[in-house]
């Protein structure tokens, strides 16, 4: 017990080492989401909403359910000074930029985090050396880009490394998957996706991995739950199945015939194939207790989520939110070429 408290509070430690280091990076998400420069979903109304604050929209789908990754910036707001940026647009209201500030926050947090996390992930969990430990933070920081490192994107692939950090404790991996029903939908969806692959298809994952499966399940079951009860408005069409095909064509359509399609959606999923797929050849196909080739099933199914259940150019930043479930073989394999390669040693 007093290894495992040391090791947290090393982890703690050494995210707000990296959050020092890296505190260039918070100012710019912030620039990037107050000065609205790109297409993003803005949670700050809804933040100023939890606080009962002037500006407050009322909660929609599917941005409302997601109450966690909201309700984490409201230390945030109450803790940070005001930032008084040049050129701000005075339209804004101080209630406003201070809820903005506060996402930006938690976003670059939780960057800093899930680099922490799947460091000690490859240390603790897979044996492998720090410098593989190293090269699995950067991989999770460049999948953080490849999503929405300026919503809340970077909370939810925050919350599957932990869990991918607990999946063989089942009641501690069983509490993360619940409780994620309330942080991003995504989360369960990413699980549920790599854990149905690994127990249909393979007899020993079924009894290894079946009750995590089924906490996955719980935790899709419960957003349902969610869906039905508070019965948030917007975005109606992801609970329509008669929408699902002509979702679908639009997104293939989008995907093909424009540069953000191919920029934003095909690129991203060639790289983590190409990648992954790099990095089980180098292992030679070897299996980890957990971990599998047949993992790679589970970016084509990630993307045709994204084909039938959002819009345009969407399909990156979903699979992105998988791309922990690769961290050993990725960083594994580094350290199998590093080795392997003269001068290295």
């Amino acid at each position: 017990m007093r290894d495992r408290w040391k090791r947290l509070l090393a982890a703690a430690g050494w995210t707000a080492l990296l959050a020092l280091i890296l505190h260039p990076l918070c100012l710019i998400l912030f620039r990037l989401m107050i000065f609205d420069t790109l297409p993003r979903d803005d949670y700050a109304p809804m933040l100023l909403w939890w606080l009962g604050q002037p500006g407050a929209v009322p909660l929609t789908s599917p941005y409302g359910y997601r109450a966690l990754s909201i309700l984490a910036a409201v230390p945030f707001y109450h803790l940070l000074p005001p930032f008084a940026l040049t050129n701000l647009p005075g339209n804004l209201t101080p209630e406003y930029v201070r809820a903005t500030a506060a996402l930006a926050a938690v976003s670059f947090v939780a960057l800093t985090a899930s680099a922490v996390i799947a460091y000690r992930l490859a240390l603790d969990r897979f044996g492998l050396g720090r410098p593989e430990g190293i090269l699995a933070a950067l991989f999770v920081l460049v999948a953080q880009l490849h999503a929405s490192p300026f919503g809340v994107d970077p909370l939810a692939i925050c919350v599957v490394v932990l869990a991918l950090y607990f999946v063989e404790r089942v009641s501690v991996f069983a509490v993360i998957l619940i409780a994620s029903a309330v942080v991003n939908e995504k989360i369960a969806i990413v699980f549920v996706v790599w854990l149905t692959i690994h127990c249909v298809l393979r007899a020993d994952d079924r009894r290894a991995l079946g009750p995590q499966w089924l906490a996955s399940v719980a935790a899709i079951v419960a957003y349902a739950a969610l869906l039905a009860v508070v019965r948030l408005p917007g975005h109606g069409e992801q609970l329509d199945p008669g929408a699902y095909f002509a979702t679908l064509v639009q997104n293939v359509v989008a995907s093909v015939t424009t540069t953000r399609g191919l920029t934003f959606n095909i690129v991203p999923c060639a790289l983590l194939v190409g990648v992954v797929a790099w990095s089980w050849r180098t292992l030679g196909w070897q299996r980890h207790r957990i971990y599998a080739r047949l993992d790679l099933l589970a970016i084509p199914a990630l993307a045709g989520v994204a084909l039938i259940l959002t819009q345009y150019f969407q399909i990156g930043r979903i699979v992105a939110h998988g791309a922990p479930l690769f961290i050993w073989p990725v960083a594994q394999a580094f350290g199998t070429w590093a080795r392997r390669t003269p001068g290295t040693e």
